[in-house]
């Protein structure tokens, strides 16, 4: 590339900039104008020619514009570098990239626990990292040395006291209720009733517009054994919701209250 071509990428048209970035091999412009061209087109396609991480990261980190620094980060390989990049979020779709591009549960992990991160991230980090098969790993590590199996209310109990209880908790096993153990837990925690035990049922509820069959029938069981009167009114809410008002009776016909009953009328 000549010296005049190399001054395109400043020229006023955006066709002969995007042209001159084609070419351009020098990795220090094409941050440059990934960072700075007010043109989606030519700052994108400069973004696209650059590979290497180092480079990534300064634009994910410096971009004036958003969709930049978006790419950039679904182009970083590494995901030490993306969790990096969290510990000054700016932007909600920033955040939600970037934890779109990591899949190593020991890096998410680190995140949700690490007060080196800010409050929304880490509360992410919690429901990106929870899934079905951690109930039992929660339970495993906390499990006393004399305790041979620990009760399902010890597992959950472990689990949502871990990402510091309450209604962060309840989230996190809510985000998987589309597994058996994450509806068997959310059933565990309505049992217990409270503000984290509504959360919970209206979770369940949720699942029962589920299309497999048997996640449906897995929280019609669990709703089903509620016979307090604040998880009946939330079922009796759920009906408003033409998709799951059918399932939504049957578990009220099963609970069998005078007030369940009584809100079904002339349905039973």
């Amino acid at each position: 590339m000549s010296l005049m071509e190399k001054k395109d990428h400043l020229h006023e048209n955006p066709q002969v900039r995007l042209k001159a970035v084609e070419e351009m091999t020098d990795p220090e412009m094409l941050v440059t104008v990934a960072c700075t061209d007010d043109s989606p087109r030519v700052r994108l396609t400069a973004v696209a020619k650059l590979k290497d991480d180092q480079n990534l990261e300064r634009i994910a980190r410096g971009a004036e514009f958003l969709d930049a620094r978006l790419v950039a980060v679904e182009r970083i390989f590494s995901q030490g570098v993306i969790a990096d990049l969290l510990k000054d979020p700016e932007n909600l779709a920033l955040m939600s990239v970037c934890f779109s591009r990591m899949s190593d549960r020991r890096i998410i992990e680190s995140v949700a626990q690490d007060e080196a991160y800010g409050g929304v991230v880490r509360r992410m980090a919690v429901e990106y990292f929870a899934d079905s098969g951690y109930l039992d790993e929660v339970a495993e590590a906390s499990q006393a040395p004399e305790m041979v199996e620990p009760s399902a209310e010890q597992r959950v109990e472990a689990f949502v006291e871990l990402y510091g209880g309450g209604l962060r908790g309840v989230r996190a096993i809510g985000r998987f209720r589309r597994s058996e153990k994450a509806l068997k837990a959310l059933g565990t925690i309505a049992r217990q009733g409270g503000e984290t035990g509504g959360l919970a049922i209206e979770y369940l509820c949720s699942a029962l517009a589920s299309a497999n069959p048997k996640l449906a029938e897995c929280a019609a069981d669990e709703l089903g054994v509620l016979k307090d009167t604040e998880s009946v009114d939330i079922l009796i809410r759920a009906m408003d919701n033409p998709s799951l008002r059918e399932p939504a009776q049957r578990v009220l016909r099963r609970i069998g209250t005078p007030e369940a009953l009584a809100a079904l009328g002339n349905e039973i």
